[in-house]
């Protein structure tokens, strides 16, 4: 007979992909070079096309499986929110290079060791997510995964105020604005996909 596809393992997968992508960001930002943004950029697409590959194989599955282990929606939900998550983290890389930034702020450090974080907790919600039944743990990584999300909101605002009030040209501001609105989307992308978990954990229960 053959074996089952391990939908709650891929969803682990896709989770990974969102820590490899934040994490080799976050060392991109604590390095950060402007001439090595093109080919940094080149590297980080590998990651984001390796994500999609999981994510169609996911999906193709799925269009083809009458007997899922929980709701059609709740997993090609979560394949598509953490999918954004890693593709919103390849976009800000592009941005950074589209826009030329031969310098960052110092709130990108901070924001970028976030990321890296709530894209882990989103990673140990993922692994627990098959043992949802019985575990205890996953409930308090998506208590984490807001926690996180929440300094972030307080952070994101912060910037902005000081972005907005700063003497920086127009351009600099429409550029930072952008930029930093950019990361905000990717940490409401993972407080989503906690949200999609937490839903689909009460669905099943």
């Amino acid at each position: 007979m053959r074996n089952r596809y391990d939908y709650f393992q891929s969803l682990v997968k896709m989770t990974e992909y969102a820590c490899d992508a934040a994490r080799y960001f976050d060392g991109v930002i604590n390095s950060f070079d402007p001439a090595e943004i093109s080919s940094r950029m080149a590297e980080m697409h590998l990651i984001e096309h390796a994500a999609d590959e999981q994510r169609h194989e996911i999906m193709n599955t799925l269009a083809r499986d009458f007997l899922p282990p929980i709701e059609q929606e709740d997993i090609s939900g979560l394949a598509s929110m953490i999918d954004d998550v890693i593709d919103c983290i390849d976009d800000i890389m592009q941005h950074l290079f589209i826009y030329d930034v031969k310098e960052l702020l110092p709130e990108c450090k901070i924001i970028s060791a976030l990321m890296l974080k709530i894209c882990e907790s989103l990673n140990n919600i993922a692994k627990e997510f098959s043992n949802y039944k019985k575990s205890s743990a996953i409930h308090k990584d998506i208590i984490s995964t807001n926690d996180i999300e929440s300094q972030a909101d307080r952070i994101y605002a912060e910037t902005m105020h000081r972005i907005f009030t700063s003497d920086m040209s127009v351009k600099e501001i429409m550029i930072w604005e952008r930029l930093i609105t950019s990361f905000e989307d990717c940490f409401d992308y993972c407080e989503d996909a906690a949200g999609l978990f937490e839903s689909a954990v009460m669905k099943n229960s």
